[in-house]
């Protein structure tokens, strides 16, 4: 995995060198032509989905693994994907593959995740495990995965840059295990550091979201530096987008059926926490605290929440997030600078879009 990139590593150092403005809690809507953009190029993956996914070719399959694949979502990393490919020259057809691939793996870790939290909503719908069962939901992860692979197989490419798709989707693949693993064993854990938190969100979030731009400019005949240079934009942009997701969770906007604070509930480890826990030496608030994060999400009451909620504004924990969000979608907007893409401008202000977003 390529090493984390500077504004990564400015964070890791409490972020003292890295200049940000204030952030204000009331900010003017993205424009939506970002939006658009975003979705017109990700559902370019549709007719393939519904190629690959006919109803009823597998009996209890194919119903939820549809069900899953169109509950919406923003079809960001498809999107990235064929942008990528696009604007270094390439064909973009070629790459709707993994496109294609990899929005099927996205919604497999969502699958799983939805068990693993205990979520029952998603995108303000039923989760796949509420609607179908634990075993079944499990079973249609694991199909979900094979025909990932199957997908990805049939892009258009000479046989050796085939391989390195594979091998990129791969190591995607096994790198988010390994920070799912984390984040669900340092859950309420009382000695949680922003290092930690960093560590989660580059192993599960930004290896996750830079390898759509690899693989598009692979397919597009991109050479090593350049990947490279994907890998280093994913390396701020992917925590960029985790943040600004922690910061979601406190509103209603998550898609979770209106409910709020689930990371709370689930006592996830978040940057609210770590930073917290890194800069409030007071004993009994972060008892209290590390106390509500270790209860079962059942017993968490909405009093718990709103009182994690409220310490999280009131100690500065939340700001403190705006700015590191703003800050590493910054950094990746000067990688992104660096790159020859004919479409670079759209890309700078898809860095703001990640870090500003409101869904």
């Amino acid at each position: 995995m390529m090493p984390p990139g500077p504004a990564v590593s400015a964070l890791r150092r409490g972020d003292k060198s890295v200049s940000v403005e204030p952030v204000a809690v009331s900010r003017p809507e993205m424009p939506e032509s970002i939006e658009t953009v975003i979705q017109n190029y990700g559902k370019r993956i549709d007719p393939l989905i519904e190629e690959e996914f006919p109803p009823d070719r597998y009996p209890f399959l194919s119903e939820g693994a549809r069900y899953q694949l169109h509950t919406g979502g923003k079809r960001l990393r498809p999107a990235l994907c064929l942008l990528t490919c696009e604007g270094l020259g390439g064909e973009a057809e070629k790459a709707l593959p993994f496109a294609c691939a990899s929005e099927i793996l996205h919604n497999l870790f969502l699958l799983h995740d939805d068990i693993e939290d205990g979520d029952r909503k998603r995108r303000d719908q039923d989760t796949v495990w509420v609607k179908f069962g634990i075993p079944n939901a499990i079973n249609i992860g694991d199909f979900l995965a094979a025909k990932a692979y199957e997908v990805l197989l049939k892009s258009p490419v000479r046989p050796e840059t085939l391989i390195e798709l594979v091998k990129v989707f791969t190591d995607t693949y096994l790198v988010t295990t390994r920070g799912q693993a984390l984040d669900i064993n340092l859950r309420a854990s009382e000695n949680l550091t922003l290092e930690q938190y960093l560590e989660i969100v580059s192993l599960k979030t930004a290896r996750y979201l830079a390898y759509n731009m690899v693989g598009g400019a692979i397919v597009a005949g991109a050479g090593k530096e350049i990947q490279d240079r994907f890998w280093e934009v994913g390396s701020c942009l992917g925590p960029a987008f985790q943040i600004q997701d922690d910061i979601l969770d406190l509103t209603k906007n998550k898609g979770r059926g209106g409910q709020i604070g689930c990371d709370i509930a689930e006592g996830k480890p978040t940057i609210f926490l770590a930073y917290l826990l890194e800069s409030r030496p007071e004993a009994e608030m972060r008892r209290r605290l590390v106390e509500i994060l270790g209860k079962p999400r059942e017993e968490t009451t909405s009093e718990d929440i709103q009182w994690v909620i409220a310490l999280y504004e009131e100690t500065g924990a939340v700001e403190f997030a705006r700015k590191k969000a703003v800050a590493l979608a910054r950094r990746a907007a000067e990688l992104v600078e660096k790159i020859p893409l004919s479409n670079r401008e759209l890309f700078v202000k898809l860095c703001r879009y990640v870090a500003e977003r409101r869904i």
